[in-house]
């Protein structure tokens, strides 16, 4: 049976046209290539002007920050927004994957905030001043300051 089997094996590895089996061989472990510098400061930004309302009267509803690992993380007023960026060259993907759903105060921009958020095609760091523009305008951020305690 043991010659059978042998000689089998070897008639399927000339149909498949393999001429000999390799050894395995482990394959080396390289360090990882550091990441390139974030196209956009991973700090919290707030909103400070908004397309078609102008500068925001209540700092902090509304804010993004941009983590060095892909994640976008923002407050829409009453919400948590998150999902996936990527930038370059002053070029904005985001891609919104999650919001919690809390009933927002009645003239809340959550949803055109997190719209434009979603719909963003650039972006411009200037300094202490970000730009996000996209189809409805260009929202300007500063980098949010910590509360005084």
């Amino acid at each position: 049976m043991r010659p059978l089997l042998i000689t089998l094996l070897a008639v399927a590895f000339a149909v498949a046209g393999i001429s000999s089996v390799a050894p395995v061989r482990a394959q080396s472990l390289t360090t990882p290539v550091p990441a390139a510098p974030s196209a956009i400061p991973p700090i919290s930004w707030n909103l400070i002007e908004f397309p078609g309302v102008g500068p925001m009267t209540q700092q902090g509803l509304y804010s993004v920050q941009f983590l060095e690992d892909g994640q976008v993380s923002a407050r829409a007023d009453c919400n948590w927004v998150g999902g996936l960026w990527t930038a370059a060259n002053g070029v904005l993907d985001i891609t919104v994957t999650q919001t919690s759903l809390a009933l927002c105060p009645e003239g809340s921009l959550e949803k055109p905030y997190v719209q434009a958020l979603h719909d963003a095609t650039g972006y411009f760091v200037d300094g202490f001043a970000l730009t996000i523009s996209g189809p409805s305008g260009d929202m300007r951020f500063a980098p949010a300051m910590p509360a005084v305690a």
